[in-house]
């Protein structure tokens, strides 16, 4: 599940695991959550381009 500004949070099941999504210690709007064919998840934010996640935390994608 994607937050606006809070980050993403995952539930397994069982229970829920927070990830935040930071810019410079600042937590970033997210607006869209998608994942690929590879099972890859990205995430769209507003002024902070897209970021993927890396098994434990959410990267900012460099092209």
């Amino acid at each position: 599940m994607a937050t606006y500004n809070k980050g993403v949070y995952c539930y397994n099941g069982q229970q829920i695991t927070h990830y935040p999504v930071k810019y410079d210690g600042k937590d970033i709007t997210v607006f869209s959550i998608y994942k690929d064919n590879n099972g890859d998840i990205w995430l769209g934010t507003h002024e902070n381009g897209a970021y993927k996640f890396n098994g434990m935390t959410f990267e900012k994608f460099k092209p």
